[in-house]
């Protein structure tokens, strides 16, 4: 289901969720649509009860959804966020033999890290292997290759919590929920196969 992104409640009466969605991972079903067919998931945990947990199960239900099998040793745990331990652990997918010609990261930062690691084993990218995101982080554009990502749409969150807190206020409205799609933004670190 969709990640949550803002939850409010008011004397327990109102209940509003501003979410964004997670379902059908947009970033595994864009490789798959360039051809990939293993794609590996970088990410901080599978079971941290945190945003990681949730694109990574967004991840594998998008395999599923694309005909595809989730695969355990195409699953390269962090175990944190950190850069360092993002180009740890995509060392450690590279090292492990695990054939795979695509990289869907759990964020711009981690997938930084992977450029780097994978670069640094003499890999290319896009040309021996695409690497998409999820963040949209103004810095991910000024990197070489530019990063794929989706962006979450930050200004219309913006823009929509105000709403839901000034119906809130005014006891306007009931049960709601909203759901946010993130834009693809198109860069250099992705290629068909």
């Amino acid at each position: 289901g969709p990640a949550p992104a803002a939850v409010a409640k008011v004397n327990n009466r109102y209940r509003y969720r501003l979410t964004l969605s997670t379902k059908n991972c947009r970033a595994v079903r864009e490789l798959h649509r360039l051809g990939h067919r293993r794609i590996a998931a970088l990410v901080a945990a599978t079971d941290d009860r945190s945003i990681s947990e949730l694109r990574y199960h967004g991840y594998a239900r998008a395999l599923r959804e694309c005909g595809l099998e989730p695969e355990p040793e195409l699953v390269a745990c962090a175990g944190s966020f950190g850069m360092h331990d993002a180009y740890a652990a995509t060392q450690r997918l590279i090292d492990s033999g695990a054939e795979f010609t695509a990289i869907f990261a759990i964020s711009d930062m981690m997938a930084i890290a992977a450029i780097k690691a994978l670069e640094d084993r003499g890999k290319s990218v896009p040309g021996d292997c695409s690497v998409l995101a999820i963040d949209g982080l103004e810095l991910s554009e000024y990197i070489r290759p530019t990063l794929t990502t989706l962006c979450q749409p930050g200004e219309r969150m913006g823009a929509e919590s105000v709403r839901i807190l000034m119906d809130m206020i005014e006891g306007r409205g009931g049960n709601r929920q909203i759901l946010l799609e993130p834009e693809l933004r198109p860069g250099g670190s992705v290629r068909a196969v």
